[in-house]
């Protein structure tokens, strides 16, 4: 049997002549557009690889925001990155940005970290998800292909010159701070913007079919083999932002070089173990010692408390997914990656995550203090009057990508529908649908002077170029292809709703394709059409989403995965699902707290906006004090935002204000019909607008995403 991912044009290696760039690497000559898309023909392939296989419909939702991101917010993040300083910074100059909290021997500052640290990996992730979108077949949507094109040479040639003879690539540690050198995995990112070099790297070679910055990244992580590992003689460091692990699992999946995977498997395998080499102390507290004895400086409170990097306890020991969002969830991605022992940790942490941790919309993190977890278990605060909310759109991208590692293993529903949400909510809208602001932190409430307006960048700004390479790849995301050509059976499962096409080659030449037609995430309605030559058949799985009702599929299925629908089809077939999206009502797990209600429709959590009602949030700014019956109907009304067809909620029912919110007493009776709560008519009907598509459209800026549930 032979399970086989297929990808891209020309599947497989590159076959074409060997020329030679004027950098003197060898380049692959392809046919078309001049570029070689490859597989890495390992039996889990990455979205990162065959997302190249897909071709987006450009009318449908995905291509409109694809159309969006290909050409304004690509551009944009272009031109902040060349502002920002970190597009040059490769040239190895000083830049003025290097005397904010300026480093000496990697101490840590208490007045926080310096912004230029993360410059290669805002670099990276520029160049991944430039190249995920010159190398999609609808690669024609780029305006500014020529100038990405260009861009990218660039920098892959500045980054070639700026590697240290042994291998070392770190723009702050060579230029600003070389005493520091590896003195601080905890807190400086070396590993980490090492990690985003090699995606970006792995995805240029994809593109261009050069090992220029792929070759120049391979020597970069020998240069880490070399001084990191279970040897005696080498430190025993691991990143302190996950990230390097599943970018060295990406590389394996390309190289098959066994050290590749040692690596990977080490940096999982050494998180938070304590050694007699390092006084019985794991690496991070060692470290610290070590560099407080060198510097003189003294210990810092919280210098022992690992909780945030993860590395408290080994992954195998870890029960509550804590600390830091986005290092966490990386983390999960490269253990469910990796398998093994390592993907029940990361199935254990997930579910932590997805059940006790995250918001209706998909955000994930409620504490901004540290940009994660809360350590108790459904803490979900809304806003900062409620005590925090963070919920960073890098957070629910990685929890994106644990997903679907997830899901590369077996099939889950649950698992899907998490992944959709969090694509189709707190991902969707961390950009603002004309493609020049981004979120960072995304509250669910207002309160006080805070508005929800999106900012142009920020000093670290990590997730605007995650969510370029996020939609670059979404074919990835889309489905996947398993072949058992003994069978002659194509396996297809579908992840997400999207109008796309794909086509896959079989083994012996021949061609077989489907073409996906969805009015999701609108219309619970999408049509697949197969065809492959004769003699062969499909057994294809669809997704059977936990929040759709009358479902029907048009030929026999029966559901063997928990979620999907299995239905078997000849070599040339046409399927049909239907179901209904009706307007749910969320109401939070008790031990929340909260007595709140949470619109939703399909896989698309609602909010209101004061740009919706005025007139409410003038009289109850933030829609503080409002609240709504779990009886309340609503009437869609469909609108376009920048371009962006939307289905509005509009409440058919006014809203009640709480009489005891501004009342001085701390308690009140009840009892003797007196109630808990006692309501007043506003007068006023609510109107929601689907939460990405929020902070579009002006007003003031306020908003709240889960009302008070009026139901005495």
């Amino acid at each position: 049997m032979v399970n086989a991912e297929v990808n891209g044009n020309d599947h497989g290696h590159a076959n074409g002549n060997t020329l030679t760039n004027g950098n003197g690497h060898s380049q692959v000559h392809a046919n078309g557009n001049g570029h070689s898309h490859k597989a890495s023909y390992t039996h889990r392939p990455h979205p990162q690889e065959t997302f190249a296989a897909t071709a987006v419909k450009p009318e449908s939702f995905y291509g409109k925001l694809r159309y969006l991101y290909a050409n304004q917010v690509l551009k944009t993040q272009l031109e902040q990155l060349k502002k920002q300083g970190s597009y040059d910074a490769f040239k190895l100059k000083w830049h003025p940005t290097y005397d904010i909290r300026r480093l000496t021997g990697a101490h840590p500052r208490p007045d926080g970290i310096p912004p230029s640290l993360f410059w290669e990996s805002d670099i990276g992730k520029w160049i991944e998800a430039a190249c995920y979108f010159l190398s999609s077949p609808d690669a024609k949507i780029c305006t500014f292909a020529e100038e990405f094109e260009k861009s990218i040479q660039e920098l892959v040639d500045m980054i070639e010159k700026a590697q240290q003879p042994d291998g070392y690539l770190n723009i702050y540690f060579t230029v600003v701070d070389p005493a520091g050198r590896f003195k601080n995995l905890r807190d400086m990112h070396e590993m980490y913007n090492a990690g985003h070099l090699l995606e970006g790297a792995l995805a240029h070679y994809q593109y261009s079919g050069s090992r220029q910055f792929l070759d120049v990244m391979i020597k970069c992580i020998d240069c880490f083999i070399a001084q990191f590992g279970p040897d005696p003689s080498k430190l025993h460091g691991y990143p302190g932002h996950p990230e390097l692990e599943l970018a060295v699992l990406r590389l394996y999946s390309l190289t098959k070089d066994q050290k590749h995977l040692d690596f990977a498997r080490y940096l999982l395998s050494a998180r938070g173990v304590k050694r007699e080499d390092q006084n019985g102390e794991t690496y991070f507290v060692a470290e610290a010692k070590r560099r407080e004895k060198e510097t003189g400086g003294s210990i810092m409170e919280d210098e022992f408390d690992m909780t945030y990097n993860q590395s408290h306890l080994p992954l195998h020991d870890q029960d509550a997914i804590l600390g830091h969002s986005v290092r966490a969830l990386y983390l999960t991605t490269a253990a469910a990656d990796i398998g093994g022992d390592f993907l029940q940790d990361a199935e254990r942490l997930w579910t932590d995550c997805v059940d006790n941790k995250m918001y209706a919309t998909g955000g994930i993190g409620t504490e901004p203090s540290i940009e994660g977890f809360s350590t108790i278990p459904h803490r979900l605060p809304q806003s900062t009057a409620e005590g925090g909310c963070y919920a960073e759109t890098c957070a629910s991208i990685a929890c994106m990508m644990t997903s679907e590692r997830l899901l590369s293993y077996h099939l889950e529903g649950k698992i899907r529908d998490i992944m959709e949400l969090c694509l189709l909510n707190a991902v969707l809208g961390g950009v603002s649908l004309n493609g020049k602001q981004f979120n960072y932190a995304n509250k669910q409430a207002t309160s006080g002077k805070e508005v929800a307006t999106r900012k142009d960048w920020f000093e670290v700004c990590c997730c605007p170029p995650n969510l370029s390479r996020t939609l670059g790849m979404i074919g990835g995301y889309t489905w996947t292809v398993n072949i058992d050509e003994n069978e002659k059976t194509i396996n297809l499962d579908t992840y997400l709703f999207v109008s796309a096409s794909r086509t896959i080659q079989l083994p012996g030449g021949g061609v077989a394709k489907v073409d996906m037609k969805s009015g999701m995430p609108w219309v619970g309605n999408t049509e697949w059409t197969f065809e492959a030559p004769e003699g062969w058949k499909w057994e294809v799985k669809v997704p059977k989403p936990d929040y759709a009702s009358d479902i029907n599929i048009s030929s026999t299925a029966k559901e063997i995965e928990p979620g999907f629908l299995n239905t078997s089809l000849p070599a040339k077939s046409t399927v049909s699902l239907t179901f209904s999206l009706p307007v749910r009502l969320l109401a939070p797990h008790p031990k929340t707290g909260q007595d709140t209600l949470t619109v939703s429709r399909g896989p698309i959590v609602y909010t209101a906006e004061s740009v919706d009602n005025p007139s409410l949030d003038a009289q109850y700014p933030h829609f503080e004090s409002l609240g709504i019956s779990s009886s309340t109907t609503f009437s869609e009304v469909e609108e376009t935002i920048e371009g962006i067809p939307v289905i509005m909620l509009q409440a058919e029912q006014e809203a009640l204000a709480i009489r005891e919110w501004d009342t001085d007493k701390a308690y009140r009776v009840v009892g003797g019909g007196k109630s808990p709560r006692s309501w007043v008519k506003t007068g006023e009907k609510v109107k929601f607008v689907p939460w990405f598509a929020r902070a579009n459209r002006g007003g003031v800026g306020r908003l709240r995403t889960a009302f008070l549930r009026a139901d005495e």
